[in-house]
């Protein structure tokens, strides 16, 4: 992977060590497979001494009326020492708890969460429960931690969910955000059905907040048949989009992401796409180079061959 997934990883390591991803930056060569172990092993780390205690404090809760183990919870522990025991509840004793838990207060825990201890009573909630949660962090704008969470939910909740994250924006930043190791399997059924206006929007979004790079970086994880749905969606869009999405390809130097969007379009899209002006020499060259190092200069050469026939 480019550093775009390394830009990716390296945004939640700063969030873990809580500093600004800037003081990071010299990470962003890395590979993100090492910087996600590095910040998994933080975590770990910094956890272990004090799990003992979590867990005690769960099996207390279980003592004390649900209204009473909130109010204590609430006044006196604070949101990060909440997350951190709540990784320790079992989900039926969690499920019993989150309705007397105000919403502001269930935002202000879920950066402290484990979202792989909390995946069991993440996936107990009802639409509901998480529906406020959610919006409430889509209002502060928490994409860390939603995209956490979102890849702890199961597959009908995030379809549930997903009409309520209306800004093309949010979508792509949750899915920025998400472990690059499970981003495809979780934003897969996401994709697949998502309607073509909606694909349209996030694509929008990236020609508008120049964040079309970020959205390389979970689309190239999509199934075969997702993907060209996606990059045909794309292959559509006005030109002063698509001459963006070469731009700032070229500027990331990430071709090697662009090179399956383009070869899942379909011929008379991937004609489109490279009837564009922006195509120079040197651009040409780069993508050719990046399909060369995966393997699939052949592959690229043989659609770009079938677009040129159908042009004629």
């Amino acid at each position: 992977m480019s550093s775009l997934a390394a830009r990716a990883e390296v945004v939640k390591l700063a969030r873990e060590l809580q500093v600004a991803p800037e003081e990071l930056a010299s990470l962003l060569d890395s590979d993100p497979v090492a910087v996600r172990r590095v910040r998994r092993g933080i975590y770990r780390a910094l956890d272990a001494p004090y799990r003992p205690m979590f867990d005690r404090l769960a099996r207390v809760s279980g003592l004390l009326p649900n209204g009473v183990v909130v109010a204590i919870a609430t006044r006196f522990f604070g949101p990060m020492l909440c997350g951190m025991v709540a990784s320790s509840l079992s989900p039926d004793r969690a499920v019993a708890l989150i309705g007397h838990v105000p919403v502001e207060f269930l935002a202000d825990v879920a950066p402290y969460v484990d979202p792989e201890a909390a995946t069991p009573i993440v996936q107990r909630f009802d639409t509901d429960v998480l529906v406020p949660v959610l919006r409430e962090m889509l209002r502060r704008k928490d994409y860390v931690t939603l995209a956490r969470f979102l890849v702890a939910a199961s597959d009908a909740q995030l379809l549930a969910v997903l009409p309520y994250v209306e800004s093309g924006e949010d979508l792509l930043m949750v899915a920025f955000n998400a472990e690059l190791d499970r981003v495809a399997d979780r934003f897969e059924p996401v994709m697949a059905e998502l309607p073509e206006h909606r694909i349209r929007d996030v694509l929008q979004v990236g020609y508008e907040k120049d964040l079309f790079a970020e959205a390389l970086t979970f689309l190239v994880l999509l199934s075969d048949k997702t993907l060209a749905r996606v990059a045909d969606v794309a292959a559509g869009m006005d030109t002063e989009v698509l001459v963006h999405m070469v731009n700032s390809t070229h500027r990331e130097n990430s071709w090697a992401e662009l090179v399956p969007v383009a070869g899942a379009m379909s011929p008379e899209s991937l004609g489109r796409f490279l009837e564009l002006d922006v195509w120079n020499e040197d651009n040409l060259a780069a993508i050719a180079a990046a399909a060369e190092r995966d393997g699939r200069f052949e592959e690229l050469l043989q659609r770009v061959t079938e677009a040129s026939e159908r042009r004629d």
